[in-house]
């Protein structure tokens, strides 16, 4: 792991005596503690360096893309780096280029001039992390841009392209050619440091920013996270108190979000993302060709959705399926799907009619030959056939198949499991992760199987069902879930229905994630899922599970591995195939490990 000093360059360019600064900690040029310390060094030093100014950049395509959990904590804090670098007694300018996220921004805000790149992409992410800024955004952005673009910015969190960014008053100055040189150029003509706190640009209508601030509270009061109306109210701070007042409530409001379940949850959704995007060495050694020609054959449910977003895509979608009623039926579907698309505006007659025109069909399996990925269904005959003809040909099963590479859709068709079973060709895997990619979908690397999704909500959905078998009215299951922000499924009316029992919500939550977890439990020990964060990432993404409770194994890991075992095994003698404990819970609490030890 390289230094801190390795970490963040300085160079004193001769001539103009502009330290140079410059954050190069690949991938992302995180803020991290050590970065954030030696920044501070190299800032405080320039004066006694003989520098005239300091200019800020990032090493790579980015200024800095990481996000506060990049970071981490640790002194000195992202507060103290960016008052340390607003109070310099030299002009600070940073160069923006490429992704400028989080901590990277608000770094960008302390300076005293911002330099960007049109292509910039300037972003303030936190409220995603059920989180306020901790760097004084939320009091730096309101004197620079304005109350109603600054909660905007903080809300939405969307990326403001460097044009975009010009123009709301965040950036100073749009580089056309050489960006370091522009940043530099701004430096040596500003006559001093310029500190956005004693900026009041954005504050000169008092009475529009505060008709911001209720519209914006009314809003954030709509929903059900704490995070948006915490925000709003540091954003009105920096209309009425004293800066350092409004860094001191952001600083407060901060630890008490990173304390809630609510930010616990959302950044571990966050962290599964993260950890599901890393594949495998050998896979991600791999530079697949892009697939061009997707041939798809049989007719399993999931081969119509699939066309239609790789015509989406451009490719040309070659379908074969000798079951000519079953064909016909899948070409319908997809015709009936791009009529609603256009009749929605999401599609043109001009696209429609190219994209039908790349969609051929017929029945004869071996016209797939020339096609650079083939998805088929059901291993019958003709289609096991069809697999020893095209050896090289990467192939997908839809549903999985014992030995293959398989493939599953998630209900919500943003997420894709796929199915690496041992042995699985590193190629091939490669090829079907950039195709989904492409799609728009998030893949999921499993392990035997594409199934963890379908099979912990079938024991939830199980757990539900025995509840209200055991006489737990509906309407409390309903509640009990409609609180935790999901919906009931549906579930049958018992054939032999037991009294009615009184049970607290609580407990019928308890009773309903426990059931996940210990399944999720029982994929792990077979092997068919990977890690708990990718069965959340696949409930939360695929499945409708809240965001911001992270997931059952996350839950499952917050409440303890020995209150989940004497929970499964109280509800086990009601039933025992639905709740005994999983033998890796066992082994787990006897070798004194945490659940998210397998998360790697």
């Amino acid at each position: 792991m390289a230094s801190a000093g390795e970490e963040v360059r300085a160079d004193l360019r001769e001539g103009d005596g502009v330290l140079l600064v410059t954050l190069d900690r690949p991938p992302g040029n995180a803020l991290t503690a050590a970065v954030r310390a030696r920044l501070m060094e190299l800032v405080a030093e320039a004066p006694a360096r003989g520098a005239r100014a300091v200019v800020i950049c990032g090493a790579g395509r980015n200024f800095s893309a990481a996000t506060s959990v990049d970071a981490g904590a640790g002194a000195p804090s992202l507060s103290d780096l960016c008052r340390s670098v607003e109070e310099a007694p030299l002009p600070v300018v940073a160069a923006l280029k490429g992704a400028v996220i989080g901590p990277g921004a608000e770094l960008a805000l302390a300076a005293h001039a911002r330099v960007a790149l049109a292509d910039a992409r300037i972003a303030f992410p936190e409220v995603g992390l059920g989180l306020v800024p901790g760097g004084g955004s939320t009091q730096r952005l309101p004197r620079l841009v304005g109350a109603e673009e600054a909660l905007r910015m903080l809300l939405q969190a969307r990326p403001l392209t460097g044009a975009e960014a010009l123009a709301a008053g965040l950036v100073d100055v749009l580089a056309e050619g050489d960006l370091v040189e522009a940043a530099v150029a701004q430096a040596l003509a500003m006559p001093g440091p310029r500190p956005v706190r004693a900026r009041t640009d954005g504050l000169a209508n008092i009475s529009a920013a505060l008709a911001a601030i209720a519209a914006a509270r009314a809003e954030a009061a709509r929903g059900i996270l704490p995070a948006p109306p915490r925000l709003v109210d540091c954003v009105e701070a920096a209309l009425v108190l004293p800066f350092d007042n409004g860094l001191a409530l952001e600083a407060v409001t901060r630890e008490d979000l990173e304390a809630g379940e609510e930010s616990r949850g959302l950044v571990a959704a966050a962290l599964a993302e993260r950890r599901a995007a890393v594949l495998p060495p050998a896979v991600a050694a791999v530079r697949p060709k892009a697939v061009a020609r997707l041939g798809l054959a049989g007719g399993a449910p999931l081969l119509a959705p699939l066309a239609v977003m790789a015509l989406g895509q451009g490719m040309h979608v070659l379908w074969a399926d000798p079951e000519e009623a079953r064909r016909e039926a899948s070409l319908q579907w997809i015709a009936a799907r791009q009529e609603a698309e256009l009749k929605a505006g999401r599609l043109t007659a001009a696209q429609r009619d190219a994209d039908r025109a790349r969609l051929t069909a017929g029945g004869d399996p071996s016209a797939l030959t020339g096609c650079d990925l083939v998805i088929h269904g059901a291993a019958d005959a003709v289609l096991a056939r069809l697999a020893r003809a095209m050896p090289t040909v990467p192939q997908l099963v839809a549903g999985g198949a014992e030995g293959a590479i398989g493939l599953m859709l998630a209900p919500s068709a943003r997420l894709a499991e796929l199915a690496l079973p041992p042995g699985a060709a590193p190629a091939q895997a490669a090829v079907a992760v950039q195709f989904l990619r492409r799609l728009g979908l998030t893949p999921v690397l499993e392990g035997k199987m594409p199934v963890a999704g379908r099979r912990v909500t079938a024991a939830g959905r199980a757990a539900l069902a025995r509840l209200l078998a055991l006489g737990v009215p509906r309407r409390v299951l309903a509640a009990a879930l409609d609180g935790f922000g999901h919906a009931l499924p549906e579930l049958p009316d018992p054939a032999d229905p037991a009294p009615m029992r009184a049970m607290a919500e609580e407990e019928v939550l308890h009773r309903w994630l426990g059931a996940m977890a210990n399944e999720g439990l029982r994929l792990l020990d077979a092997r068919v899922a990977l890690r708990p964060s990718d069965i959340d990432l696949v409930l939360v993404a695929g499945f409708g599970f809240p965001r911001w409770r992270g997931g059952p194994m996350h839950h499952a890991g917050r409440r303890g591995l020995m209150v989940l075992r004497r929970d499964l095994r109280q509800w086990a003698a009601e039933d025992a195939a639905l709740w005994s404990p999983h033998p890796l819970l066992d082994r787990m609490i006897a070798e004194g490990r945490r659940l998210e030890e397998l998360d790697g």
